[in-house]
């Protein structure tokens, strides 16, 4: 029953999230891409897919305090223009989101327990974690 209510929570999250259109691809290749190299069998992937998106879904949300810094002050970090200040709210803002990805790493550690063995789940955080110009094939 708990599974379920969580399955359909994080399905009704993702389908309104208001993620930019681009950051929903990205997500979705993500998803794509570790399904696709598991290689899990039918039953397998059936059951693990809105867990894994669930899973990629949170991930994003713990990083997004940082992602949205990094994009705030990119010009300056590619400029070489960065200041004390705004390199220290980067730093502060990486580890408070490290922090919560890895809250999410465990919690869905747990979840994945239940689907898959410990050798898939080593593949599935990893696939899940790849760089995205290595997803799409540009590395």
């Amino acid at each position: 029953m708990k599974k379920i209510v969580i399955l359909l929570v994080s399905a009704f999250l993702f389908g309104i999230s208001v993620t930019p259109v681009s950051a929903q691809k990205k997500l979705e290749k993500r998803y794509e891409y570790t399904l696709k190299n598991l290689r899990l069998n039918k039953e397998t992937e059936a059951k693990f897919a809105p867990v894994l998106r669930a899973y990629l879904t949170e991930k994003k949300a713990a990083n997004e305090k940082y992602d949205n810094l990094k994009d705030k002050y990119k010009a300056a970090e590619k400029a070489g223009t960065l200041t004390d200040s705004q390199a220290t709210q980067l730093l502060d803002a990486k580890f408070e989101c490290d922090a919560k990805e890895l809250d999410v790493k465990k919690k869905y550690y747990e979840e994945f327990k239940k689907i898959l063995k410990p050798k898939k789940i080593f593949y599935a955080f990893d696939y899940a974690s790849e760089k995205l110009s290595k997803i799409e094939g540009r590395e």
